[in-house]
């Protein structure tokens, strides 16, 4: 389903200049979920490995890519070396929606890179955030080959003082004839840039480079 919501080919092309900036080789694609950036990585020549915390997620991952695949928490990565270059894409930084979250995984970042290696992740724009946007559900549906998807999903218990707030979804998936209804909730939050900034200088990172993306925004920042 995700394939029609993030345009990953749009992704690589847009982090491919600030890995060539590096000389990246080798890349740890973190929160890779089932793989689809981190094929295209491979594709292109990049040696990558991949790290969700869902195993299921990985499952599906390993149909579609080569490289390694490991269970881990963003929060708190563990490697016995470093990479080149490392990309948090499909906003999933923005479920680090407490200080000590973002606290964390920014260290966390940093301890897997190498000197003068390249971080690269997108996130939601605070300054963008419609709040009326907040009270109403949403509907999408989704053709996927043989299954029919309906996604409806409201927003809810919005914080101002980090502008986080929770997504409630129900899935209503249709396939031969028969009908599942799944539930699904998660705490997500907005960044101000000036924010993430300051927070990558605080946790050992260069200034960042800042890329619109319609509303959202990436950022690409060096390991000093």
């Amino acid at each position: 389903m995700y394939q029609k919501i993030f345009p990953y080919e749009e992704f690589f092309q847009m982090i491919r200049p600030y890995l060539e900036r590096v000389r990246a080789r080798r890349v740890l694609e973190a929160a890779c979920g089932t793989g689809r950036l981190m094929a295209i990585l491979e594709e292109n020549g990049y040696e990558v490995t991949g790290l969700d915390l869902s195993e299921d997620m990985l499952r599906i991952a390993r149909t579609r890519c080569r490289g390694r695949l490991v269970r881990q928490d963003i929060r708190n990565m563990r490697f016995g070396e470093t990479f080149d270059a490392v990309t948090c894409m499909g906003r999933s930084f923005t479920y680090m929606y407490t200080e000590e979250d973002v606290d964390k995984a920014l260290a966390s970042f940093n301890r897997v890179l190498r000197q003068g290696g390249m971080f690269v992740f997108d996130n939601f724009d605070a300054e963008k955030i419609n709040f009326d946007y907040f009270s109403e559900w949403r509907e999408t549906v989704f053709d996927l080959d043989d299954t029919k998807v309906t996604r409806r999903s409201i927003n809810s218990d919005y914080c101002e003082e980090n502008n986080s707030w929770t997504t409630n979804w129900i899935y209503i998936i249709e396939r031969d004839g028969e009908k599942r209804v799944l539930e699904d909730h998660g705490r997500i939050r907005a960044f101000h840039m000036s924010y993430l900034a300051s927070k990558l200088e605080e946790h050992g990172f260069r200034a960042p480079t800042i890329v619109d993306l319609h509303g959202n925004f990436m950022m690409a920042a060096e390991r000093g």
